[in-house]
């Protein structure tokens, strides 16, 4: 009876730890489908991750497109601003010539009543030459024509004295005219190139900011991009932890090697070339990339075939290259989004107009 009495209570200790075992089972059983469940929301997420990357890639091209806008919107504000000191130049050199016209007709002026004064003196003499004529008689009469003449001439050149003068003060008139019209335009265009001045200093604020939301657009953009990856990269690791967990019927030939999967393809195909290709951190991504998907792949395969221990070293290997990936990917952009900020010009404040 000793022998039946010691295996009593061995097989209730046994039946114990087997409602235990499927207990923990259980519990593990419920975990596994909730982790199935977190996959499920780990791709609804990486859904919205792609429409918010399209989203700022097109919002990212659109800025671009608004910078090279402004740009050139600026390029013109100069030019405009460069013509417009032009014309101010030459208008005032204009105003400066006719304000030598006018001094110079009034130079004229005065030669002209000198001219006026000699013709009156003239006409005064030939005037006396004529009575003196009288006075000689025959012996006079050559002297009285010669004296009629000059008187004649004396005439005329006061006539035409007198409608040079009247010529001469209608060109002073309009000379002063000119030259007030023309210092209204110089003061005009002054105060247009101020404006046109105070308008580009604007529009170089407004390209600046246009430079600075670009900047935090593309670095978006791309972070999003980026992230979008990494999310397909952890439904990689997620479709391997189904295997291990019984969740899936998955084999080596159903995971996609590095070229295939969508960072392979910014890598190797996408924007990475063009936005890191002088990265040393860039060209390092390569071989932790490799090794994620070949790990996941040689996890699966141990498993399959029962070399759980090799498994396991195959799958804290694909983690530790995840990691690395991820680190060197943050690493990049930090360092990106440092040289482009540190390119972009501060504003400075308001310039007076």
């Amino acid at each position: 009876m000793a022998p039946t009495n010691q295996t009593e209570p061995t097989t209730a200790s046994l039946l114990a730890r087997i409602a235990e075992l499927e207990q923990q089972q259980a519990i593990t059983q419920s975990i596994f489908g909730s982790l199935a469940a977190f996959g499920d929301s780990l791709m609804t997420l990486r859904e919205s991750f792609s429409d918010l990357s399209a989203l700022l890639i097109k919002n990212s091209r659109a800025n671009e497109d608004t910078r090279i806008q402004s740009g050139e919107s600026q390029e013109g504000l100069q030019k405009m601003t460069r013509n417009i000191k032009t014309i101010s130049d030459h208008i005032g050199a204009a105003s400066e010539q006719i304000s030598t016209l006018n001094g110079n007709a009034s130079q004229i002026g005065a030669i002209l009543s000198m001219i006026d004064d000699v013709s009156r003196q003239t006409k005064l003499l030939a005037f006396n030459a004529s009575i003196e004529a009288a006075r000689a008689g025959e012996a006079g009469k050559g002297f009285a024509i010669v004296a009629t003449e000059v008187r004649a001439l004396a005439g005329r050149a006061s006539t035409a004295t007198l409608d040079i003068s009247k010529l001469v003060r209608e060109i002073q008139n309009q000379a002063n005219h000119a030259d007030q019209d023309m210092q209204n335009n110089a003061i005009s265009t002054e105060n247009l190139k101020g404006e046109a001045d105070t308008l580009l200093f604007r529009t170089e604020h407004m390209l600046d900011i246009a430079k600075q939301n670009g900047t935090a657009l593309s670095t978006a953009a791309i972070l999003s991009e980026i992230e979008l990856a990494n999310l397909e990269e952890l439904e990689l690791k997620l479709d391997v932890y189904r295997v291990f967990m019984g969740l899936s019927d998955a084999t080596e030939a159903d995971f996609p090697p590095e070229t295939d999967c969508r960072l392979g393809q910014w890598y190797y195909d996408g924007s990475g070339q063009d936005l890191f290709a002088g990265s040393i951190d860039f060209t390092a991504l390569e071989s932790p990339h490799r090794e994620v998907h070949e790990n996941a792949r040689k996890a699966v395969a141990f498993y399959r075939k029962g070399q759980l221990n090799l498994a396991l070293d195959a799958l804290r290997a694909m983690e530790t290259s995840n990691l690395d990936v991820m680190q060197r990917l943050r690493k990049m952009i930090r360092e990106r989004n440092r040289k482009e900020t540190s390119n972009i010009p501060q504003f400075q404040g308001s310039k007076a107009a």
